[in-house]
């Protein structure tokens, strides 16, 4: 059907006409690249040929039909199309609730011993969630674009994954975005790339330095201090790995003193020199995954 009074949609307010909608169609011809911000928690749908993705410790990672990933606030993605490619964003800016009765936190009780959440949790698109999708698509292509449209769609994506996916297969999958106090964690998942060092997240939050260090180790389980040295590695290793920037401007982005000091850290947390992680980028063993010095 065809949209109707198309030219009300558009001069509304409430009309999307940024470049980062809620929701988001992307078309990708083979072997082109594309680059997806860091500023919310975002899910990625690949509705139609195979996506190879690099975020954080994580390269070249292949994302096919019908699967997709959660990309937490704070990194950047990096996609190449390896075929004619059309996949979904949806940004979410808001609390994330299953539903009103169901916490995401409550996924935590699912979590046993033998569990290993060092992989990324790529859920599969099930026959309620592809005809969600296509209905959604439907609605873009012929112009519905209100922000408010976008904003009961999202909720209505977490209501069916909660309606429609087993617990286990969504604990793997929000395992990225999961702690003890959400709000608490999605406030340093959102603000943390702001700011080098602890007392200046500290200071974000309007807690004192050693209520926010005590209140930290109990939602994410680590110092505050291991936690952001743990992020800032997984982000030099993925600048390392993808763009062209020179190892002189990733050194600078990074706040290190010298080039000296940043080959240091990479050789002390990685095992290895930044030129000799570029080069070995495409070698089997470092296909994934940050050295096992402290990467995790």
């Amino acid at each position: 059907m065809e949209l109707l009074y198309p030219q009300e949609h558009l001069n509304c307010y409430n009309y999307e006409k940024g470049d980062r909608p809620a929701i988001e169609p992307i078309n990708l011809f083979k072997n082109e690249t594309f680059t997806i911000d860091t500023i919310e928690n975002k899910v990625v749908v690949v509705r139609k040929g195979t996506l190879d993705f690099s975020f954080g410790e994580y390269l070249n990672r292949h994302l096919t039909v019908g699967q997709m990933i959660i990309l937490p606030a704070g990194f950047q993605l990096i996609a190449k199309a390896l075929d004619d490619t059309e996949f979904v964003i949806l940004r979410i800016r808001t609390h994330i609730e299953l539903c009103d009765r169901f916490a995401l936190e409550q996924l935590l009780l699912e979590k046993t011993d033998k569990d290993d959440f060092n992989d990324i949790g790529i859920l599969e698109s099930n026959e309620v969630m592809t005809e969600f999708l296509d209905s959604l698509i439907k609605h873009i292509k012929a112009g519905l674009r209100c922000y408010h449209f976008y904003e009961i769609k999202i909720k209505e994506l977490l209501f069916l994954l909660r309606a429609y996916y087993h617990k286990k297969d969504l604990l793997y999958f929000f395992y990225p975005l999961l702690s003890n106090n959400l709000s608490f964690s999605n406030f340093i998942l959102q603000n943390y790339h702001q700011v080098r060092t602890v007392k200046e997240l500290a200071e974000l939050t309007n807690y004192s330095l050693s209520g926010f260090e005590k209140h930290f180790k109990k939602v994410f389980g680590v110092s505050a201090s291991q936690w952001m040295k743990s992020q800032r590695a997984k982000i030099i290793y993925h600048d390392i790995n993808n763009g062209n920037k020179t190892f002189k401007e990733i050194s600078f982005h990074h706040g290190f003193t010298s080039p000296a000091h940043f080959n240091d850290f990479c050789k002390s947390y990685f095992g290895a020199t930044p030129g000799q992680i570029r080069k070995r980028k495409f070698s089997p063993k470092e296909k994934g995954s940050v050295a096992s010095s402290g990467g995790r």
